[in-house]
């Protein structure tokens, strides 16, 4: 249920980036800024305390405070009163999904470590605990160290230490608290030291016969809720004792070393890996969490691990604070992280709506919460409409924008130059298919066989099934996840599968089963049927079937975070026809947007999330909406990018180096790497400065890394990567690179003219279209950023601010004519959101009315209406516009009109909301006059017919 109300709906979000060099003071002394822009809400990255250090938010350690390293507390409130002050809200990153577990800073992870399963933190974290190499215990897997655990520990790299009143293992930075068991170990054989005094043993005596009560026993898989506070009082004495002898301190000291062995000496470790061997945690080699760890990950991060956030007192214990600051209004809005990570997002929302102000609960029904999820939707998916929420984070917008600058008809020329030039001819679906079979059995190869393990047993349990073997299931889910055309089903406990899920569920078996000839097709049924709620049918027992549907719902969980990694991760690295169209949310294989189509998808978000953000650049992109502005004209230009192309590749030949017989870096990555350039390429420049170099090298190794094709993140091939940063270095060199350097800094130049009005009219159509324009920090103006770390780079905020008060001093041509200071397009972001402000009813729930344009040049003018009452506003940009001239405006229009709508007219004038000039009431407007100074027009008339 997409709501079409709420406490506070943003006019308009400006996300910031909040880290220990921008902080919440930093943001405060902005507020100013961000209120003379326009802006209605802030949006703030996460500000709950996550692992210290921690550059984006998103590995939140302590639920319960805000982050000491933004300001903390007292820093947030003020930030949170000046945007008060200034009539602004604030919207809320929160990541319900996973914590942060690196290091000793979450509390209720160490809590679990320490006490296994008999921590009340136990079922808080998704933990399978008999996923185990002994079925003794249970314990879980945390992948640390640098190398084998026997190799580290026989060189000294695992020291046993008595710190804070409590045993703990050291490995260099990292500590772990440690369980009864070694408290014993350790006590038995300080108790029986000699230079201890008779009241000092007899102390110890007592302590040791108390902690080996609490040893892992029979009781090892049944929980004792009395276990950790039992433990945490024996610390308390033996803290006591300690402190109050001397001798207690030195032999313990003593002992301690004697137990952390002697580098050579094999046989000297035994007893510490028999104390590290009764823990409930096993420390290991950081590359066996691939194959063995055995919770569920944020992804494919160790030190991100999954909460069981549908369990009630988890849900509480983890919105506590937030639950307080949006009752205290001090927040007035969320963005949720990963909403397809959660087990049931459904009731996750509708417990989030719950989270009101205390003066709404006594005057009766509260105004809903304004929620939006981050949420990546395929094309021609559809959100479930039980979902208590606003809409998304605006992901689906940069796609329907990128379709909309793409000229389709280049489609076929741009893939064979594309195959020429590196040799590559793997349609996409393909690739996707192959990189997602890839991550399973290198990245997620813990989870696929955690799920066929699951799914196992309760087969084995059927005798129509029992003969199906392991493998044979394997390799049916592996194949049936890989065919996957969405991030995620949405099915809940103890209801039907949603037709749309049933859909795409028998979509993904007959594309597996169309791919897998050669094997049983048994296997694939079965996992179907599972999936659909086929199987097991209603004479089953009712334990059994809610079982099962708990698998499934288990399953959902993962397939969004394969789907991530193979996509997004790999493929979007590997498929470079056109890397602006690689974008989240995107589909490379999809070429141009029809204006229909356009429309449409404007028509639908009106009607059914009229609240839903609007985005164009954001914190995950692959590429700032910038820099995908200047790459769009490539569809345009087809013949001249081939050429380009040719010359660059004989200029750059011999920067290349020859590495096993193969020229590094290979022809797809520098296919990739022309097309990074020429988004990137600062603006004026003919030869780029050093720190352009950095990002470029930089930005290079991530690609390739993440290509996992020449070299990857967990076996890097140093020998590319260097090999990419001499090819980098020399072709960008004055004194290597002088030919190269002339030819792209010219084609660039072009490109970035091209590009600015492209990003005019996206800019404008985020501004008017149905929806909540959003703004990544820095945006307003120019800003050509690459993917993260890159477009997280501070923002200079003063140099902005003078910009917004010169761009309302200058005429519109003037600020075309100088159109690289970005004026011209905080002049538009300016003028739209004040227009905004005054009418915010007319963008709320006003009708979207495609408008027709006639004459010579129609196709390439998008125009559309918003109605309601008596207002009116015409939107006219322009697309597409390489070969008419840059920038569009005036004659070159000759006689193209953008055509009025019954129902859309108005019987006075229109006022230009950018120039702020008049235009006399017509039923088409000439777009020779209409853009005779600027490329985009915005009119406006409150003397519309009413009553249409």
């Amino acid at each position: 249920m997409a709501l079409h109300e709420a406490q506070r709906i943003p006019r308009s979000t400006y996300r910031v980036q909040l880290n220990p060099q921008f902080t919440f003071a930093d943001l405060q002394r902005r507020v100013g800024y961000l209120a003379k822009l326009g802006i209605s809400d802030c949006y703030m990255s996460p500000i709950l305390q996550p692992i210290p250090g921690s550059t984006h938010g998103y590995d939140v350690a302590d639920y319960r405070r805000i982050n000491p390293e933004l300001g903390g507390e007292p820093a947030f409130l003020a930030c949170a009163a000046e945007l008060s002050s200034q009539g602004m809200g604030l919207l809320v990153d929160f990541v319900p999904n996973h914590m942060g577990i690196s290091g000793p800073f979450n509390a209720w992870w160490n809590n679990v470590l320490e006490n296994g399963r008999h921590s009340p933190y136990a079922r808080f974290f998704d933990v399978n605990w008999r996923a185990t190499e002994s079925m003794e215990r249970p314990r879980i897997l945390v992948p640390v160290l640098e190398d084998h655990y026997g190799i580290v520990l026989e060189k000294g790299g695992l020291k046993l230490e008595y710190e804070n009143g409590g045993l703990r293992i050291a490995s260099g930075p990292l500590y772990f608290p440690l369980n009864a068991a070694a408290y014993s170990a350790v006590l038995a054989r300080l108790s029986e030291d000699a230079a201890l005094s008779g009241d000092d043993r007899q102390k110890l005596t007592e302590l040791l016969q108390s902690f080996r009560q609490l040893e892992p026993g029979a009781y090892a898989w049944t929980s004792n809720p009395e276990l950790p506070e039992r433990l945490k009082e024996l610390k308390t004495r033996l803290f006591s004792a300690v402190v109050g002898s001397e001798t207690i301190r030195t032999r313990l000291t003593a002992h301690l070393d004697e137990l952390n062995g002697k580098s050579g000496e094999a046989g000297s470790f035994d007893r510490l890996d028999q104390i590290l061997s009764a823990q409930s945690f096993r420390l290991s080699r950081w590359k066996t969490g691939i194959y063995a760890v055995n919770y569920r990950r944020f992804f494919a991060v160790d030190t991100l691990i999954g909460l069981r956030i549908e369990n009630p007192e988890v849900f509480l214990e983890s919105h506590a604070l937030i639950a307080l600051l949006l009752k205290e209004r001090k927040i007035t809005g969320l963005r949720i992280d990963h909403i397809d990570g959660l087990w049931d997002p459904q009731q996750y929302l509708e417990q989030l709506q719950k989270l009101r102000a205390p003066s709404e609960v006594e005057s009766g029904p509260a105004a809903p919460l304004y929620v939006v999820v981050e949420k990546i939707l395929e094309r021609g998916e559809n959100l479930p409409s039980t979902w208590a929420m606003h809409g998304t984070t605006g992901y689906e917008f940069i796609t329907q924008c990128a379709g909309l600058f793409t000229r389709a008809e280049s489609r076929k020329e741009l893939t064979r130059y594309y195959r020429d030039f590196t040799g590559e001819n793997t349609d996409f679906s393909d690739l996707v298919y192959e990189k997602k079979r890839l991550v399973l059995g290198e990245m997620f190869v813990n989870t696929l066989t955690h799920l066929t393990a699951g799914l196992f047993l309760l087969l084995t349990e059927d005798r129509h099934w029992r003969d199906l073997t392991r493998a044979e299931l394997a390799i049916a889910l592996r194949e049936l996840l890989a065919a996957f055309s969405v991030y995620r089903t949405y099915r809940r406990l103890g209801e039907p599968v949603a037709d749309q899920d049933r859909a795409l569920i028998e979509k993904a078996y007959l594309e597996a089963v169309r791919r897998n000839p050669r094997f049983d097709v048994h296997s694939f049924e079965i996992v179907r049927d599972v999936l659909t709620g086929e199987y097991p049918d209603r004479s089953d027992p009712p334990e059994r079937r809610e079982q099962i549907e708990r698998w499934v719902l288990g399953l959902q969980q993962y397939s969004g975070a394969i789907m991530a990694k193979s996509v997004e991760d790999t493929a979007f690295y590997l498929y470079n026809r056109l890397i602006a169209l690689n974008e989240v949310g995107g589909d490379p294989a999809e070429f141009g947007l029809s204006l229909e189509e356009f429309h449409a998808a404007n028509r639908e978000r009106a009607i059914q999330a009229p609240h839903s953000l609007l985005a164009t650049s954001t914190h995950d992109n692959k590429l700032s909406e910038d820099v995908r502005a200047r790459l769009y004209p490539l569809s345009e230009l087809p013949e001249d990018w081939r050429l380009w192309l040719h010359e660059w590749r004989g200029l750059n030949q011999a920067h290349k180096t020859t590495l096993d017989g193969h020229p590094a870096p290979d022809s797809n990555e520098e296919f990739r790497l022309y097309q990074a350039l020429l988004g990137a390429w600062p603006l004026g420049a003919t030869e780029p400065d050093e720190d352009f170099r950095k990002r470029i090298r930089e930005y290079f190794r991530k690609a390739v890394n993440e290509a996992k094709l020449n070299t990857t993140w967990v076996e890097p091939n140093e020998a590319w990567l260097d090999a990419g940063d001499k090819f980098i270095d020399r072709m960008l060199s004055p004194d290597t690179g002088r030919d190269f350097l002339a030819s792209i800094s010219a084609k660039a130049a072009r490109l970035s003219h091209l590009g600015m009005v492209n990003s005019l009219t996206q800019t404008t159509l985020k501004l008017t279209c149905p929806g909540v324009p959003d703004f990544y920090q820095g945006n307003e103006v120019w800003d050509f950023s690459l993917v993260d770390p890159d477009n997280r780079r501070p923002v200079d905020f003063d140099a902005r601010e003078q910009l917004l008060a010169q761009a309302e001093a200058r005429d519109l041509r003037d600020l075309l004519l100088h159109w690289q200071d970005g004026a011209a397009k905080l002049r538009v972001v300016h003028r739209l959101l004040t227009f905004r402000a005054d009418h915010p009813e007319l963008f709320a729930d006003g009708d979207y009315v495609p408008l027709e344009a006639a004459g010579q040049h129609a196709y390439h003018a998008v125009a559309f209406a918003r109605r309601r009452g008596a207002d009116r506003l015409v939107v006219v940009v322009p697309r597409q516009t390489a070969r008419l001239g840059c920038p569009p405006i005036g004659l070159m229009w000759t006689d193209t009109t953008a055509v009025l709508a019954r129902g859309t007219e108005s019987a006075g004038e229109w006022r230009e909301v950018i120039s702020g000039r008049t235009i006399a009431p017509a039923d088409r407007f000439a777009l020779s006059e209409l853009l005779a100074d600027f490329p985009v027009a915005v009119l406006y008339s409150a003397q519309g017919a009413t009553g249409e």
